[in-house]
């Protein structure tokens, strides 16, 4: 098999990362005069510097304001002389972690209830249950073993057949015994 069949096969986390060299050119000469034609156009335009410390302020990043206010995000950073500006950018800053705290606390809430979900459920397998209920037993910090230092924690010992064990209670629970006369 060739490498390229192999990687293909492989799972994407387990392939190896190709490296593409680039070179990045410094602007050239017209692309600076446009840049400071942009910025002295724009410094005497109190409206749209009040925009984009608006949208700062809101939590969009330099780069997305200058796309939208269609500016050269140079023209944006330009701006952030100001005292003004630097604390938009603060406060925006705020605000994305704020906005991405609070997804992540509803990823996390939707994580434990699919757990919970499948390690009530009946109809699973009864490893995927296993595991379900190990994950929520290693979250809640509950797990074999676990020293921590000055603090006291729940140390659950887990039997090595447990899984096994547990396996074959919930598949015999499901099955009907018929009684021999």
């Amino acid at each position: 098999m060739d490498d390229e069949t192999t990687s293909q096969n492989e799972a994407p986390g387990s392939q190896s990362l190709r490296i593409v060299p680039q070179t990045i050119a410094p602007p050239a000469a017209d692309e600076v005069v446009e840049m400071l034609v942009e910025q002295v156009r724009f410094s005497d335009e109190p409206e749209t510097r009040a925009v984009a410390i608006r949208l700062l302020e809101s939590g969009y990043t330099v780069a997305a304001v200058a796309r939208r206010l269609e500016l050269r995000a140079s023209t944006v950073w330009g701006w952030a002389d100001s005292e003004v500006a630097r604390a938009a950018i603060e406060q925006g800053k705020e605000r994305r972690r704020a906005i991405l705290g609070q997804n992540l606390e509803e990823a996390s809430d939707l994580a434990l209830h699919a757990l919970v979900e499948v390690a009530g459920d009946a109809g699973a397998a009864p490893r995927d249950r296993v595991k379900a209920a190990e994950s929520i037993l290693d979250r809640c910090g509950i797990t074999p073993e676990t020293a921590v230092t000055g603090e006291s924690r729940a140390i659950v010992a887990v039997d090595i057949d447990f899984d096994e064990r547990l396996a074959r209670i919930v598949a015999g629970s499901g099955a009907q015994v018929v009684k021999s006369e």
